[in-house]
């Protein structure tokens, strides 16, 4: 029975295996047919293949790797940067510069509309300086090519060396100059404008003339560079630029000590100067005492000098000197890149001033663009009492006249686009230039036939302030005062340096005949691309802004004639 029962058992299991083998047979032929009959399909019909299996394909790929509409959308909003993709952002976003750097507001959408409507090339070139996450690119190049002479490194190392010469100093280690030459210094100084006095500083453009100048001298001279603002005045320098090449910070009170202290000791000797204001033939009478063959290092003879100035005289060197010209040929500094490679030298804007920059000035530089700075100085009044502002597009309509005439006097066949950028002291007026851009009536009426199809209008979104809001008050009864801070100034003072900048970095410009459009001229390091309008309004109206003689009377000599001179 049990035997019995034992080969009943082993006979059920062997017709299972056999069931499964056969199974198991029939489904490896019918796998073979259809690799078979999917070979010669996508031999014979290709294209019926790969749509059904892509259709197929497309709907196994995991739902993460597929964008959806509100992932497209946040894509669209934030841009796209990858290895192979560059594309813009709606809106450009400003990453926070950190603590205690000063981060300005994100760039005014004006210029990403106008990016958009360059030559595609130029849009993709403009994407590759753009980051997602970072922001602009901060670096702004400076001498990649020798384009500013080769002076640098020399004078850096000379600079360093009296700064070490000046530790020596102040550890009282006379002895050990036996072997030294004199060590010689000079620093510009602005210094904190007592209640009762108009002598400041000046403005932003007044400031950079005495601080560029000062340094020309010291250049010419072998002396190291320093410069100060004074602290609430309206903010320390150190907070506007960074020191990229030379450290010229000092304690004004501290270095005048030191060299008054020993007044017998030919290497500690000081003098003062002062230049505050002066017309040109008074300034020619100081630095030019002997006339064009005057050597800048007889003029003082301390070892020491602490300058006070808001007026420049580089380029009238250049056209006035006889001693001067072939010395500073032969360090690659000329009449037309002195001032902007001086400036570049010594002062950098912080990080998120040039990102801010960058922003701009990468547009301005696109091959399809013509890019025209416009710097429309009203008066203090729109400053102090902006609630008050009657400025419009009407008023000065005529600086956009020259501007339209510049652009079609200077417009090129690569030039797909022209933008103007402008640059001025009324909130109200920077308002309904910016709407031109939405506004076909108030394009045809300002900017032309001509030119309405094709010009774009740029501004910044920067706050407007004048850096000496209490040399203001003095003459301008300001209705609702505002405290003047280090917090509040800081974003007043670096948005009149960014503007300027940016201002310098347009190819052409139409003025004012203050100093502030002219400092940006002198930045430039290109002459015959700017035009200073006339003070008086009829004189202005009635200038052909297209007509060569027109560029070439206003270049940069006649424009170092002109306010802070040059």
């Amino acid at each position: 029975m049990v035997a019995y029962q034992r080969a009943a058992g082993t006979t059920q299991e062997l017709n299972g295996l056999l069931f499964k083998y056969k199974l198991a047979k029939a489904l490896t032929l019918l796998s073979l047919v259809a690799v078979i009959t999917m070979t010669l399909a996508s031999v014979v019909f290709p294209e019926n293949l790969q749509q059904f299996f892509g259709d197929n394909k497309s709907s196994d790929i995991e739902s993460d790797d597929v964008p959806t509409s509100s992932q497209q959308d946040q894509q669209q909003k934030s841009g796209v940067k990858t290895a192979t993709e560059c594309r813009l952002p709606s809106s450009l976003h400003m990453p926070s510069s950190g603590k205690g750097q000063y981060t300005p507001p994100a760039p005014h959408d004006s210029v990403l509309k106008a990016v958009k409507l360059a030559h595609q090339d130029d849009i993709d070139a403009y994407c590759q300086h753009w980051d997602p996450v970072q922001g602009f690119d901060p670096v702004i190049p400076y001498n990649t090519h020798g384009e500013c002479g080769h002076w640098q490194d020399k004078y850096t190392e000379l600079h360093q060396q009296r700064l070490e010469q000046l530790e020596r100093l102040k550890a009282g280690d006379i002895e050990s100059f036996s072997h030294d030459d004199t060590p010689l210094y000079v620093s510009y100084l602005c210094k904190e404008v007592p209640a009762n006095s108009n002598r400041g500083c000046g403005g932003l453009a007044d400031r950079m003339s005495g601080m560029i100048s000062t340094f020309f001298y010291a250049l010419l001279t072998n002396r190291a560079y320093l410069a100060h603002w004074a602290n609430e005045n309206p903010i320390p320098l150190e907070i506007l630029f960074e020191q990229p090449n030379v450290n010229w910070t000092y304690q004004p009170n501290q270095m005048k000590s030191l060299f008054t202290s020993q007044p017998d000791n030919e290497l500690m000797s000081f003098q003062q100067v002062d230049t505050l204001n002066q017309n040109y033939d008074g300034l020619g009478s100081i630095m030019f005492r002997d006339g064009p063959s005057q050597d800048f290092a007889e003029l003082w003879n301390a070892s020491y000098v602490e300058v006070r100035s808001n007026r420049a005289y580089i380029i009238r060197t250049f056209d006035h000197s006889t001693h001067y010209p072939e010395i500073l040929a032969k360090l690659g500094l000329t009449k037309e890149n002195a001032f902007g490679c001086i400036a570049d030298y010594l002062f950098r804007p912080t990080i998120g001033a040039r990102k801010y920059i960058n922003a701009y000035r990468e547009l301005f530089a696109l091959r399809s663009v013509l890019s025209i700075g416009i710097q429309i100085r009203t008066n203090d009044q729109a400053l102090a009492n902006p609630q008050n502002d009657d400025n419009t597009l009407e008023k000065w309509f005529y600086y956009f006249k020259c501007a339209n005439e510049f652009a079609l006097a200077k417009k090129t066949p690569h030039h797909q686009r022209i933008v103007y950028f402008l640059v001025t002291d009324s909130h109200k007026l920077r308002d309904e230039f910016e709407q031109m851009n939405e506004d076909a009536s108030l394009r045809a009426k300002y900017l032309g036939v001509e030119n309405m199809e094709v010009t774009s209008t740029v501004v910044t979104n920067l706050p407007l302030e004048h850096i000496e809001p209490d040399q203001v008050a003095k003459y301008i009864d300001v209705e609702i005062p505002l405290e003047v801070s280090r917090e509040r100034m800081t974003p007043g003072v670096n948005s009149a340096m960014i503007e300027n900048w940016l201002l310098g970095y347009t190819d052409l410009r139409v003025i004012s005949p203050q100093g502030y459009g002219k400092m940006a001229a002198f930045h430039s390091r290109s002459d015959h691309t700017t035009i200073s309008l006339p003070r008086l309004p009829s004189k202005a109206k009635s200038l052909n802004c297209a007509d060569p003689k027109v560029t070439g009377y206003y270049d940069l000599s006649w424009l170092s004639h002109q306010w802070s001179l040059g």
